[in-house]
């Protein structure tokens, strides 16, 4: 299979385009450009799936006594948010317990390959940095201790162990275990400096959830995480959630730390709904209104975000795309030495397909497609959002200001089908066609807004563009409701102004489904004329209906449904962009001028003046004249100037050459 995209996350950084090859379970070869792809991805990113080293659970599941059904349900619906690997935990027990859950996740990972094995936190942590552990189920890591664990089932699935290197007998431990190729990390401790780096000596590769539950980070004393952050031996693991630890605070985490790998620490709760409650942990754990699982003492217990959301709050908080993903992906892989977490010849097709928001919207498991997604639409209410109202006013301007770069993402990858419907609508104009605009609401009040200033900026006689608005020119001032469900009006709108077979229509919808668009862009083709549709939703009826579709997909709006934001920013755009470049083809400018503007008020006359003197290099004077004696048309005046013409030669030789200056001057 090969699949082909604008845009790869190849585990370091953005490359593309490039077409992936996937034979069986492996990536076999990656290659510049479309190389005959089978899947042609037209918008968002092609990127390695999702590592979680921190997982204790989700959507209701609880990786300590998970049943068979509960582990597939847990594994598909992971792999539908793009976490293709995924290290379930299980927080302290008593060891029988655990050696109990152990042999329950090793018949699990027969089946489920993204399973990568055990992460065992506790019982070896140190009572003082426990959190949500039960302090009388905590155990010192001595030979006994370690002879229990290693010689039952816990020793065929073992990955991590997270322990605190301050306990008597720590070193054995991370030495012994280490030998048995276990990784240690670093975690629930009130460890200093020193004791952090002994561990690192001994063996231990990472740190466990950092800032969390470990001694304090100080000018003078760096503690846990000073030490986690700049010994190269170790890689601190931090929940991204932003409310274990402050956005602020994972700036500094993730540009200091080369090595950071994102965890989520979730627990049963994540996937389920404010207010829920279960056990986790051997005691009750509710999720709260901020998102977190709390015991009844206001402890935390852990988090309720899946990695791919996890992904997208670090990109909200102003962190580069490149090291959030990485810190998802090939980070966790080289922390495992797992040849997965890159698209690279050799490794495993763990791939997910992205939308620009970063939402999944294919994935493939060992080069397997996972059951899709459903499409996000624009009215897609967006999870993470909960809260918004309580946020900082600053804060709030990031979130719309990131979904506007996500939205632009969007409209690139839209371009080739923009361009398509530039070319089909200037050539229905040059053949002496006009432009039609039909929309709804916002997205028929841009339609109309573009019809309206083509005029002056183009010169362009009336009628050669008509924007057909739901409800009428009255609708741009006040919501015309229930227009936009009048198909009736549409037909009879496109019939009542002539339209036909050399007419181009564009219809405007951010749903890709409003009746009134649907129904002229439905009467329009059979009418003959060319159909092109903007829209903002995946496979809609406005797409499947146009020639020509340009879907923009913008992603769920910050204000569910409201779509005069992303939607209407992209939109408005798409419009300038096809306007302008039509006018362009139709010679209406010179390089970046303006040249066929009708400079109808003082303001636009200054304007003409510059433009002639910038094209001509005459003075001031002299080009205040010829514009006056070429009535204003800054084309006529250029052309007069440049080849002495007379303005009734200039106009003749503009006509003769189709309107375009360029061609007039002989510079074609």
């Amino acid at each position: 299979m090969r699949i082909f995209a604008q845009r790869l996350f190849d585990g370091v950084r953005f490359i593309g385009p490039s077409t992936v090859e996937i034979t069986a379970s492996r990536i076999t070869a990656i290659m510049p450009g479309e190389a005959s792809p089978d899947l042609h991805l037209a918008h968002g990113v092609l990127g390695p799936g999702l590592i979680d080293l921190h997982n204790n659970g989700a959507f209701g599941v609880d990786c300590a006594n998970a049943t068979p059904d509960e582990w597939d349900l847990y594994v598909e619906k992971l792999a539908a948010r793009g976490v293709t690997s995924v290290l379930p935990t299980i927080i302290t027990q008593p060891l029988p317990d655990i050696a109990l859950a152990a042999a329950r996740l090793q018949a699990a990972m027969q089946r489920h390959p993204a399973l990568l094995g055990l992460h065992l936190e506790g019982p070896f942590l140190a009572p003082a940095k426990r959190g949500a552990h039960r302090e009388d189920w905590l155990r010192l890591p001595d030979e006994a201790a370690l002879n229990e664990l290693l010689d039952g089932p816990a020793a065929q699935v073992l990955r991590i162990v997270t322990l605190a290197p301050e306990l008597p007998y720590a070193m054995s431990a991370i030495a012994r275990l280490t030998r048995a190729g276990i990784t240690v990390s670093l975690g629930h401790t009130a460890a200093d400096a020193t004791q952090m780096r002994a561990g690192a000596q001994a063996g231990a590769g990472l740190v466990t959830h950092l800032f969390n539950a470990q001694s304090p980070l100080g000018h003078r004393a760096p503690g846990a995480p000073g030490v986690a952050l700049t010994d190269p031996r170790l890689a601190p693991c931090v929940i991204v959630d932003g409310v274990h630890v402050d956005p602020a605070i994972l700036h500094i985490a993730f540009s200091a730390c080369p090595r950071a790998i994102a965890v989520t620490d979730s627990i049963a709760l994540a996937g389920l709904e404010s207010g829920a409650t279960l056990t986790f942990g051997g005691e009750a754990a509710t999720l709260g209104p901020d998102g977190v699982g709390h015991r009844a003492d206001g402890t935390i217990a852990g988090a309720t975000i899946t990695l791919d959301e996890g992904v997208r709050r670090l990109i909200g908080f102003g962190i580069s795309p490149e090291i959030a993903i990485a810190a998802a992906t090939s980070r966790p892989a080289a922390a495992l030495g797992l040849n997965a977490g890159r698209i690279a010849v050799g490794a495993q097709a763990d791939l997910v397909w992205w939308s620009d928001d970063f939402h999944a919207q294919q994935v493939w498991c060992a080069g397997v497609s996972a059951p899709k997604t459903a499409p996000r639409g624009t009215e897609a209410p967006r999870a993470e959002l909960q809260d918004m109202e309580a946020r900082g006013t600053e804060e709030i301007v990031r979130l719309f200001l990131c979904q506007e770069e996500t939205a632009q993402r969007a409209l690139q990858a839209a371009a080739p089908a923009l361009a398509m419907l530039i070319d089909g609508v200037a050539a229905r104009l040059a053949g002496g066609g006009r432009l039609f605009y039909a929309g709804a609401g916002t997205s028929g009040r841009l339609g109309l807004l573009d019809a309206v200033e083509c005029r002056p900026t183009f010169g362009v006689e009336p009628g050669l563009i008509v924007p057909l608005l739901a409800g009428g020119p009255g609708a741009f001032i006040q919501a015309a409701e229930g227009a936009e469900d009048d198909e009736a009006a549409a037909r009879a709108a496109l019939d009542e102004h002539g339209f036909n077979a050399q007419d181009a229509l564009v219809g405007i919808a951010a749903s890709g489904s409003t009746p009134f668009t649907l129904a002229a862009l439905r009467h329009a083709a059979g009418l003959g004329g060319l159909t092109g549709a903007i829209v903002n939703n995946v496979g809609s009826a406005m797409a499947k209906t146009a020639e020509v579709a340009v879907e923009i997909i913008s992603g769920p709006e910050i204000i569910a449904g409201s779509t005069r934001l992303s939607a209407g920013s992209t939109e408005k755009i798409a419009l300038n962009t096809l306007s302008s470049a039509v006018m362009i083809r139709l010679g209406k400018t010179y390089g970046p001028f303006m040249v066929d503007m009708r400079a109808s008020n003082a303001k636009l006359r200054r304007r003409a003046l510059r433009m002639v003197m910038a094209l001509t290099g005459v003075d001031e004077p002299k080009a205040s004249l010829e514009l006056e004696a070429c009535e204003m048309h800054v084309k006529v005046a250029v052309l007069a100037i440049r080849l002495g013409l007379t303005p009734e030669a200039a106009r003749a030789r503009l006509a003769a050459a189709g309107g375009s200056l360029r061609r007039a001057l002989g510079e074609a």
